[in-house]
């Protein structure tokens, strides 16, 4: 049985497929399972436990518009699913499902055969587990698993970070919103503090985020590692050498936690119970009257004062690391 999921969200979205894929292979011992994600989460998919194809939909570059669609269709068709699942509820999502040619179709979108019922309480997991729950599989303990993925190692990456002072301490300043951002300030007394105390901050974030990160450590007047401008499979690679993890509620940090590295996480205008944290992971946050504010985060604060990120202070997310780890 070939099954086919969709969901072409942000780098996190990928990861917490991790569950959903694990009850379909544990329960429907001969499926294939395929993936359709962005190009972001390409990379992450490739190393789920039980993901045999990986389908790539850029819809916001090479398959925009309704011809990029019917493109990817296409090639979802050659695959020939029995059974597509729509995780996410955007109706890109939903004609993808329909153009692969699958007969039963179980999700969140329009055009699905069994449509879900959207529940915003619910976590990521949970969301996608619904999937699971429509074909009559057990999820009762998928939720309560860590995201795993395989090891990563790519030595022409991590052959460099060999003879650094331990614990190394990844840092990812960036999120796709900016109001997701702690901001430069914060990050640069982070790494200046961690600095002092004997640990090697490592800074890890795409193209997007190398101003940022120059600007992290001018601010923080102290020598780090920058890693950033690399691929996602490069930062997977180096996540897998960190001692401990910082960052906000973004791609890399939930990559994090699924590599199993203890996570210190700054949240601001987002609801941390939309997730399901394991052992190992801390949650950082005001308790503003305002919080949380958005689903996914936004541009600028709907207040004026983005409060929920510029008082929290360095000092407290360094404690929180002590917890975790100890140097």
């Amino acid at each position: 049985m070939k099954i086919l999921i969709i969901q072409p969200g942000y780098l996190g979205d990928t990861v917490f497929l991790g569950p959903l894929i694990r009850v379909l292979k544990s329960q429907l011992h001969e499926s294939v399972i395929g993936v359709c994600v962005s190009p972001r989460g390409e990379a992450v998919a490739r190393l789920l436990p039980g993901c045999d194809s990986v389908f790539v939909f850029d819809k916001r570059s090479a398959d925009r518009g309704l011809r990029g669609i019917f493109r990817i269709g296409k090639v979802l068709r050659h695959f020939d699913p029995e059974i597509a699942l729509t995780v996410n509820y955007s109706w890109r999502s939903g004609l993808l499902a329909c153009l692969s040619g699958a007969t039963r179709r179980i999700g969140y979108p329009p055009w699905s055969t069994s449509r879900l019922k959207l529940n915003r309480s619910q976590t990521f997991v949970e969301r996608a587990l619904e999937c699971a729950r429509s074909l009559d599989l057990d999820v009762s303990q998928a939720a309560d698993q860590n995201l795993k993925l395989e090891p990563v190692k790519l030595d022409r990456v991590t052959g460099a970070l060999t003879n650094l002072r331990h614990p190394l301490i990844g840092i990812v300043p960036g999120a796709e919103q900016h109001t997701k951002r702690w901001g430069a300030e914060k990050y640069a007394e982070l790494v200046r503090q961690l600095t002092v105390t004997g640990a090697t901050p490592i800074l890890l974030g795409g193209p997007n985020e190398m101003e940022l990160c120059r600007r992290v450590i001018v601010l923080a007047t102290v020598s780090a590692v920058d890693t950033t401008g690399n691929s996602v499979e490069e930062a997977l690679a180096v996540l897998s050498q960190c001692d401990l993890v910082v960052g906000g509620d973004t791609g890399l940090l939930h990559s994090a936690r699924a590599l199993g590295k203890p996570t210190v996480m700054v949240f601001g205008p987002t609801d941390p119970n939309r997730h399901r944290f394991e052992a190992g992971s801390v949650v950082v946050k005001t308790d503003l009257a305002c919080q949380p504010c958005h689903r996914s985060g936004q541009k600028v604060c709907p207040l004026g004062h983005h409060h929920c990120m510029t008082e929290l202070s360095p000092q407290s997310v360094l404690d929180q690391c002590r917890t975790l780890i100890s140097w």
